[in-house]
């Protein structure tokens, strides 16, 4: 009974722990899409222009989602998907992953040091509540990939103009509302 009550009140306390540390986590991940700013340019570039020479002229949206199963995984990584103008509609849509850089590595840095509070608390967590602790974590960074994946885009936008002019690059849970990134197309 009483390591129930140990544990019901760090998960009283968990959301203000995750909110404390997501604070420092977004910093991170900043700084790391700061640091490795050219390489993931230039790898999102990449895959930008796969999806357009395999849509060619068909191509009017891309939506930019991240993977639930990727988050339980992981992996974290999104979908990129190329459509016509019929958007989900589009029986040949085009898609490629893009690996989160630096999440990985904030999320289970952040949970480690929560299991280790936990133990330090002489407080027992089952395997697959950290699992689900680092799934809930990591939706916690989706803004802030949200502004990151903007600033790619204005960048690309910037670089390759015309060629992404009549293309709209959203971010958004897949089938949901996406957000438009890098401005609407002119």
């Amino acid at each position: 009974m009483e390591q129930h009550k140990k544990v019901n009140q760090f998960y009283i306390s968990f959301d203000k722990g995750l909110n404390e540390l997501s604070v420092q986590g977004i910093e991170e991940l900043e700084m790391h899409w700061k640091t490795h700013n050219e390489e993931i340019e230039k790898d999102f570039a990449l895959i930008i222009n796969t999806l357009i020479s395999k849509k060619r002229t068909e191509l009017k949206h891309v939506i930019i989602s991240p993977l639930c199963t990727s988050f339980i995984t992981g992996e974290y990584e999104c979908l990129l998907v190329a459509y016509d103008e019929n958007i989900y509609l589009d029986m040949n849509e085009e898609y490629e992953s893009f690996k989160i850089p630096g999440l990985e590595k904030v999320v289970k840095d952040d949970i480690k040091r929560l299991v280790k509070e936990l133990e330090y608390k002489d407080i027992e967590i089952e395997e697959y509540k950290i699992s689900q602790l680092m799934f809930d974590y990591a939706f916690m960074y989706f803004d802030t990939l949200r502004n990151l994946f903007n600033e790619l885009v204005i960048k690309l936008k910037q670089k390759q103009g015309l060629e992404l002019s009549n293309i709209d690059i959203s971010f958004g849970w897949y089938m949901e509302r996406s957000e438009i990134l890098g401005g609407e197309r002119p």
